[in-house]
């Protein structure tokens, strides 16, 4: 009885497990459309670096889907895409280790439907399992696109570059670099979700609008003792334009691939964060905390460019960094104290679309604190100054522990409404009154 019990709850909870209680814009982690992992790096073998991510793709329905696995240099140009095949509530897990070391990719088979999901549908246009290993050229072109080297020859982008120059002899001196994202697709593909037909209004292109998938991720540095881990961001899609909840012009998490039509249906993210930091002698945080940041320009900035030059609009400026201490006093980097409290313009700590940033970057800054970041830019916009961001911070101490946690986002770019800011709204309060 006490076995037939505990079944009978499994599937209660199964069954309930598709009523995810979420709102577009609020950032919530709920099963959705489109997961992001804001930053990856992976140390190569002549780099002295051991830094390795993995993250998960998880099925939070009892149907099987597709989810499509895309590759981003530390620019936002595309690389690499894939498909990964989920039966009901399956996981898929991934070292990136294993892809830009070792050119293998972990293939996801049609397996028998498990026992608590539905029979398995395979669109047309797929094929599993995929090969287990990258093509030896395929394999070298991506490990030089996020280490800052041209693309090899044979390809279309042969002899152009995606990263910044890190002025690397060979790939395998360095740490390759980026961010990926995860689309939940109704037929497998090799479009990037910048080319035609990807989206279509209502989840009718390639890319579905079923909000299905869910993950995770780690920064491990085994040869440190370090492993860090968050949530992967839950990007939500809603509807459609033709439905009434959208409208050409706004924004949205793929917006600037389809010139603002709203046609992906996906919830943009914020653009205003307060984060907690650590920084010089803090007591057993001995190490400076880490900032990580993803950012939109605005802009299809998917092409690639001459080798040894920032293509526009990098680096990425923002309109206001506040650092305050823990008695809410600020602190201005490389100037006086003034009001409102500034950043010098060239301080520009999260300057790529993909950016792992130390608390040191910010100058001299009190040992304990909390960032306020307005990441919004006209820098390269062609709508306006509203730039989606992510942002988390990685605290560590040496040999003991390190832990990661999303910053709190202040606002979302669902608003539409840019207002620039002079400081936090209750940096200058008045004192209460006595009773």
């Amino acid at each position: 009885m006490a076995k037939f019990i505990a079944s009978l709850s499994l599937i209660c909870l199964l069954a309930l497990g598709g009523q995810a209680f979420a709102e577009i814009g609020s950032l919530d982690s709920v099963p959705a459309a489109t997961l992001l992992l804001p930053y990856f790096e992976v140390g190569l073998e002549n780099s002295g670096s051991s830094v390795t991510t993995l993250f998960s793709v998880n099925n939070a329905s009892a149907a099987p889907v597709v989810a499509h696995v895309t590759l981003w240099t530390k620019l936002a140009r595309p690389t690499l895409d894939f498909d990964v095949f989920l039966t009901g509530y399956d996981v898929y897990t991934v070292n990136l280790a294993d892809v830009f070391l070792n050119g293998s990719v972990l293939q996801t088979p049609i397996a028998d439907p498990g026992l608590f999901s539905q029979p398995n549908f395979v669109p047309g246009g797929c094929s599993f399992p995929l090969p287990a290993n990258l093509p030896t050229s395929l394999h070298t072109y991506i490990r030089n696109l996020h280490t800052g080297l041209p693309a090899p020859a044979g390809f279309g982008n042969s002899g152009l570059c995606g990263a910044p120059d890190q002025g690397l002899a060979s790939a395998d001196e360095g740490v390759a670099t980026g961010y990926l994202t995860i689309d939940v697709v109704n037929d497998c593909s090799l479009a990037f979700p910048g080319n035609p037909g990807y989206f279509a209004d209502g989840g009718t292109g390639i890319a579905a609008n079923a909000n299905v998938l869910w993950g995770d991720y780690f920064l491990a540095d085994p040869n440190n003792n370090f492993a860090q881990g968050d949530q992967l961001v839950h990007i939500e899609a809603m509807d459609s334009v033709q439905g009434g909840f959208w409208s050409p012009g706004d924004y949205t998490f793929y917006g600037r691939y389809l010139g603002y039509d709203a046609t992906d249906n996906r919830e943009p993210l914020a653009t205003v964060w307060a984060s907690r930091y650590f920084s010089g002698d803090a007591g057993p945080f001995s190490d400076d905390s880490d900032i990580i940041c993803w950012r939109d320009t605005g802009l299809d900035d998917s092409f690639f460019f001459e080798c040894g030059t920032t293509p526009n609009p990098y680096p990425l400026t923002q309109n206001q960094i506040v650092i305050f201490d823990e008695d809410e006093n600020p602190v201005v980097v490389d100037g006086p104290v003034f009001s409102p409290p500034t950043i010098p313009d060239a301080l520009v700590p999260c300057s790529c679309a993909s950016t792992r940033a130390n608390a040191s970057d910010f100058g001299d800054i009190f040992d304990f604190g909390w960032f306020y970041l307005n990441l919004n830019t006209s820098t390269g916009s062609l709508q306006d100054p509203i730039k989606q961001s992510y942002v988390t911070t990685i605290h560590s101490a040496s040999g003991l522990f390190s832990v990661g946690f999303q910053a709190v986002h202040l606002d979302s770019a669902l608003d539409k409404t840019f207002t620039v800011t002079t400081a936090p709204a209750n940096i200058d309060l008045d004192e209460p009154e006595e009773p």
